[in-house]
């Protein structure tokens, strides 16, 4: 029986190539292991097959090992010992084939061996192939890598043109399979990951090989491979058109077998045909001709590696088997998971690149261990004070408790509201059961935030004080959109006998006052009584006006009781040409008792302190207008994600616990976390008093409500958490190692640094949305710019503080979000795109500019960036950081009241900051070191 001449297999008389090794055995018929190139001219097909290799033992252009080198078996043109052009001295032939022939020479002028590659003698003047010539040299030179053979020129002698390259001390791939058979295992890996880096640095640089195969890969005497003869190869941009059947079919992928678009996929293809043999010592398919492998890839899959070799690990045979899909799609992404997925490589990579959603365990397990050098710390750490400085200024300078003149502290604007229901309303002291008070934002504004009226001064914030006969009782919140049960302005409503509520100014003065009159009283006083002018004046006087410059005028707005008389003032010199624009007074009298008095402004529209008290006027049609826009974008996100979110959560949450893809432990923690946040939050929220009753109904409500909330929050997680595991795994590499308790972890305390100064980044872009906005507080998906809470001390700092905790966890429905956007549109670009488009509709306002619009949509962006790049736990940080420094009263002057508050929300990012810098260096943190030393 006939032998290959190439490997000495038995082969067959009707056999057209050697059924183990590939090898042509016929010269006059091309087969499925030559190269060949078919190129479409004038709209026909004509094949073009290339001279088989006339030396069986395959060699690449490289050359081989010198003590193998068999210049006999090589015929070449140009016979040892030949000078070309006075530089290169001919060694021997190395080989040739369907690109050229290749010798190995010496460089006289540099001293060093190097391999020549000519165009076959009867092609050298064949443009075609000139040109693959060419582009061979254009692309190899593009690729610097190690694992990549480095051409260095080109040259042309006697009209024969050859490109010069490294010469490797070596044999190739091929010829080390057919001496020696399959591999050892962690030889074989340690070859394949080098392939891997040799081709990611072409894939890098957008060339794709289009002829990769165990002939083109040379191995050198330290076993350092090289990836050589890119005569083939295509750029990346141009590479998916229809460019003809170009390599060599028996490593063809299967887009490239039919001449369709290839790309960085064909060439993981080839690459998992190589890793079979190397693995193996076998090809994957055997084909007699190129019509039978075609046939034979479109009815057979390749078998599992398993089946015949028995001490594979069996990752190995996963990702071979995942790089054979006859789907492009279906395989790996880039050559980095392949290598990844080697033994020895990044199991989390591996887990991905086979296809799998990779378990808690193995995310946390994955990624660094060892702590970054101190020097990148520190300046870590100086990009974060950089950035804290400027959000100092930033928010300093737009701050609405700045502009809103907060000059009196609480307790002292508690005392004269409470003054004001004596003095001026006659209520008495005595019959006062429960009172609160607090900051909150007037809707009304003027555009220029501040509009000066001889003394008067008015921003943003005002102070509000609530009275009560009877215990205020808050209403029951809505159990799918957080509301807490606290008393404000306007809840409870103002509607029980004997209820006041006042509004003040930051510095005192009197905007709003009112109170429910008994509906009995005219009855029994019977007339009812003039009020004397020192009430009116007094009352003026409160509110930081003086009586003398006003004139009455007809009253426009009705009073908010049953009154005996309204009374309304306009000043008498401000706008006279414009009476719309000046300043009124309305106030109304029952039973010889102010019930009712108001500083009405050019921009007021209603009265606040009753909530169905809004008057017909432009500016109320203007606030209702703007009112009605936020609510279609809350009722938009219920509806388009929130509502459906939640139904689709409910059923994907019940499969994944059935078939258990879900992190039941995790979702678990984290539910328990945010239930305690939230029910704590809860109470700080809330208005307590001395009725058990009410205090165990507030008690109630804040629990139901915080379950609610909870429940619907560990649904999401468990329904949308096994996908980000899948799609973006390293998101929660540092999350999971939180919830395995590793807090003082390096790679954790690192992500919460970069979390730190992302926060700090984007405390400085809220800040300049506000500063290029009409609107008196900036909005983002409801985290208000200066919490008013936060301004009362005490119980308001602790729900500032738990209030951004809460709000920070839920930074996980953001992640969330995210990942529905990159279901739907299946592309990472276009899922931060959706994000970041729609959030920055819900958090913008419809006066904002297209400055601050910008900077909002900045904000998202930066958020979605965060996620991808860094992690869960890294936003968490950035919206805890960007909270404490946005809603807390920052400011530069000591002599604030409320710079103690402010540097609560400056301290608590610092500490972050810092202390996750000492434990971000692991074992070269000096403070580490300074404690062992102590030890």
């Amino acid at each position: 029986m006939p032998k290959c001449g190439s490997c000495q297999s038995e082969i067959s008389t009707t056999d057209l190539f050697c059924p183990r090794c590939g090898c042509s055995t016929k010269l006059e018929s091309p087969t499925p292991g030559d190269d060949f190139v078919t190129e479409a001219v004038s709209g026909s097909q004509s094949a073009e097959v290339s001279p088989t290799e006339s030396a069986r033992r395959p060699s690449s252009s490289v050359g081989s090992r010198g003590d193998r080198l068999n210049t006999d078996s090589v015929v070449g043109r140009f016979p040892p010992g030949t000078i070309l052009g006075d530089r290169f001295r001919i060694v021997g032939p190395l080989g040739q084939g369907g690109m050229g022939e290749v010798y190995r020479a010496d460089d006289l002028k540099l001293a060093q061996s190097v391999a020549l590659k000519f165009l076959p003698e009867n092609l050298t003047n064949d443009h075609e192939r000139l040109n693959l010539l060419y582009n061979e040299v254009r692309l190899a030179r593009s690729v610097a890598h190690p694992n990549v053979c480095r051409v260095y020129d080109i040259g042309e002698i006697d009209g024969q043109h050859f490109l010069s390259m490294e010469f490797v001390d070596g044999e190739d791939l091929a010829s080390l399979l057919r001496r020696i058979g399959r591999l050892p295992g962690d030889k074989g890996v340690d070859i394949a990951r080098q392939i891997c880096g040799g081709l990611y640095a072409a894939h890098e640089r957008g060339v794709v090989h289009l002829d990769l195969k165990p002939s083109n890969i040379m191995i050198d005497g330290r076993g350092k491979v090289r990836i050589t003869d890119f005569g083939l190869a295509r750029l990346t941009m141009a590479s998916g058109d229809q460019i003809g059947l170009v390599g060599t079919p028996a490593y063809m992928a299967p887009e490239q077998l039919a001449g369709g678009g290839v790309g960085e996929h064909s060439d993981i293809y080839a690459l998992g045909l190589i890793l079979h043999e190397i693995f193996t010592g076998k090809p994957v398919f055997r084909a007699s001709s190129i019509a039978e492998m075609i046939r034979i890839r479109d009815q057979s899959s390749p078998s599992r590696l398993s089946t015949s070799v028995k001490d594979l690990d069996p990752v190995i045979d996963k990702i071979i088997h995942r790089c054979l899909d006859n789907d492009p799609s279906h395989r790996p992404g880039n050559v980095v998971q392949i290598a990844a997925a080697l033994p020895g490589g990044d199991p989390l990579a591996a887990a991905v690149a086979a296809g799998e959603t990779p378990s808690p365990e193995l995310i946390a397990a994955s990624g660094s261990v060892g702590g970054i050098a101190p020097r990148w710390g520190l300046l870590s750490l100086a990009v974060f004070f950089g950035l804290l400085v400027a959000a100092a200024f930033i928010i300093n300078l737009v701050s609405p408790a700045k502009k809103s003149h907060l000059v009196l502290k609480p307790e002292v604007l508690e005392a004269q509201a409470n003054d004001l229901c004596e003095t001026l309303l006659g209520i008495d002291p005595n019959t006062v059961k429960d009172s609160a008070y607090g900051y909150w934002y007037n809707p009304d504004g003027p555009s220029t935030e501040e509009v000066v009226s001889g003394d008067l001064k008015d921003g943003g914030l005002e102070f509000w004080y609530r009275q009560s006969p009877s215990y205020l009782s808050a209403n029951h919140p809505f159990l799918y959109a957080r509301q807490p049960r606290k008393v404000d302005l306007n809840d409870p409503p103002t509607t029980a006998t004997g209820m006041v509520g006042v509004r003040l100014s930051g510095r005192g003065e009197l905007r709003e006052i009112s109170v429910v009159p008994s509906l009995s009283a005219l009855t029994e006083t019977g007339a009812s009584q003039e009020v004397s002018q020192e009430v009116w004046r007094h009352a003026f006087q409160s509110a930081g006006l003086r009586f003398e410059d006003f004139q009455t005028t007809p009253c426009q707005w009705s009073a908010p009781w049953g009154a005996d008389a309204c009374y309304a003032w306009r000043h008498k010199t401000l706008n006279e040409s414009d009476p719309a624009s000046a300043i009124r007074v309305e106030a109304a009298v029952r039973s010889g008792q102010v019930c009712y008095f108001q500083v009405i402004q050019p921009w007021t529209s209603r009265q606040w302190i009753l909530p169905d008290r809004m008057p017909q006027t432009t500016s109320a049609a203007n606030v209702a207008k703007l009112n009605k826009t936020g609510e279609l974008a809350q009722e938009a996100l219920f509806f388009l994600i929130g509502g459906p979110l939640l139904v689709i959560s409910m059923i994907l949450a019940i499969h994944n616990l059935k078939v258990g893809a879900t992190d039941k432990t995790g979702a678990l923690k984290f539910a328990v976390v945010m239930l305690i946040v939230d029910i704590v939050l809860g109470l700080f929220e809330a208005h307590h008093n001395a009725s058990p009753g009410l205090e165990m109904t507030t008690f109630l409500s804040c629990l139901i409500n915080a379950l609610g909330r909870t429940v619907r929050f560990w649904i999401y997680y468990l329904a949308l958490e096994p996908f980000v595991r899948k799609t973006w795994p390293k998101v929660l590499v540092s999350w999971n190692r939180l919830l395995q308790g590793k807090i003082t972890d390096p790679f954790v305390s690192q992500e919460i640094l970069f979390g730190c100064i992302f926060g700090a980044l984007g405390a400085c872009l809220v800040g300049l949305s506000v500063f290029f906005s009409d609107a008196s507080v900036q909005t983002v998906m409801d985290r208000k710019f200066l919490v008013p809470e936060t301004l009362v001390g005490g119980q308001g700092v602790m729900a500032g503080i738990f209030g951004i905790l809460n709000i920070s966890l839920s930074g996980v429905f953001n992640v969330l979000i995210i990942i529905v956007f990159r279901l739907i549109t299946r592309y990472d670009a276009l899922a931060v795109l959706s994000f970041v488009g729609y959030f920055t509709y819900i958090g913008s306002e419809p006066s904002d500019g297209i400055w601050s619009l910008m900077l909002i949509a900045l904000f998202e962006l930066l958020t979605a960036l965060v996620i991808l790049r860094f992690g869960l736990l890294a936003l968490i940080v950035f919206y805890l950081v960007a909270d404490f420094l946005t809603q807390f009263p920052l400011t530069l002057s000591v002599n604030d009241w409320f710079f103690p508050i402010g540097l609560i929300g400056l301290g608590i990012p610092v500490a972050l900051a810092v202390s996750s810098f000492f434990f971000t260096m692991g074992d070269k943190s000096p403070l580490k070191s300074r404690i062992d030393h102590d030890v």
